[in-house]
């Protein structure tokens, strides 16, 4: 029969390509919250100018395990109801000591989501993702990355839909060649 002969062609000629290169190593030094949960402090209420400077007092923000967002939002492992318009973030963290490769975030985020790393900007993203994904963090903020304690702040913007945040940091690994 004629279409076995063309299922059986190689119509991409994919036959001499050279292999796909093997993925980069993702290693988890700040973890998020797919694993375990993560304590983070939040508030549904617009605070001070300066919330996401290292030192901003957050005692009187709530806390709660990360992630924040509404049931239902794809990928997202929901552990506080989040369903206003704003929420703000924060979280200190332990930074290992490392010579690591390329930081970049970690992160699941419905909708626009603004990131801090000790109160240097380290990503703006807009328009939302259904899984996490690694996002580089501006070179401003990699440097104040230190071993020991750290600060992240997040503020998200939300619309319409589903809504999730969630974040960690992972260091992205070049495979050997």
């Amino acid at each position: 029969a004629l279409w076995k002969k063309w299922a059986s062609r190689d119509t991409t000629h994919s036959a001499n390509w050279a292999p796909l290169p093997a993925p980069p190593k993702l290693v988890v030094v700040v973890p998020d919250s797919t694993k375990e949960a993560i304590q983070w402090r939040y508030t549904l209420e617009k605070p001070a100018d300066d919330w996401f400077k290292p030192d901003f007092n957050v005692t009187s923000w709530k806390e709660g395990e990360a992630g924040f967002g509404t049931k239902g939002t794809p990928g997202g492992i929901v552990r506080t109801t989040w369903n206003t318009d704003d929420i703000w973030i924060r979280r200190e963290f332990e930074m290992p000591a490392g010579n690591w490769s390329d930081l970049h975030l970690s992160i699941d985020h419905d909708e626009d989501a603004t990131v801090y790393i000790n109160g240097v900007l380290a990503a703006h993203l807009s328009g939302f993702v259904s899984t996490y994904e690694e996002e580089p963090i501006s070179a401003a903020a990699k440097a104040t990355l230190k071993p020991g304690k750290n600060t992240m702040a997040i503020h998200v913007i939300q619309t319409r839909g589903g809504q999730f945040i969630d974040a960690g940091i992972v260091d992205v690994v070049p495979a050997a060649a």
